[in-house]
């Protein structure tokens, strides 16, 4: 299963586009037709013991073991799961309820709820940029 979600923010300057292909979950935060933000928010696929970014076919990476935690509530499965808060250039993204992700212009990586420690898909969701 995969699905594409777009959000816009209320002065239509930015777009929050969530992307499951099925393999992994990623957000992107675009102004026009540019990604100013992006984030990693879950692997569907089993976790990877090496990282794969470094073999770009591999894209979008999953994010590896002791990288990233297990989803343990479930993958978005409809539009419901998401809702989307606007605070000027910043996204924060809820699935399932919870703050699950904070994407904002110039940060890349955002942060996430999974995220165990900093890496280059993804930074601890409690830290500042």
């Amino acid at each position: 299963m995969s699905f594409l979600i777009s959000r816009e923010s209320p002065d239509s300057r930015y777009t929050l586009v969530i992307e499951d292909n099925g393999r992994v979950a990623y957000a992107y935060l675009q102004e026009g037709d540019g990604i100013v933000s992006d984030v990693w928010l879950y692997n569907r696929c089993e976790t990877p013991v090496e990282p794969e970014w470094r073999n770009r076919t591999k894209m979008p990476f999953a994010n590896p073991l002791g990288f990233g935690n297990e989803n343990d509530l479930g993958p978005i499965e409809s539009e419901a799961d998401v809702k989307v808060r606007w605070e000027g250039p910043t996204a924060q993204v809820e699935l399932h309820g919870l703050l699950w992700a904070i994407l904002q212009n110039g940060d890349k990586p955002g942060r996430c709820r999974l995220a165990l420690k900093n890496g280059p898909l993804a930074k601890l969701l409690g830290e500042a940029s």
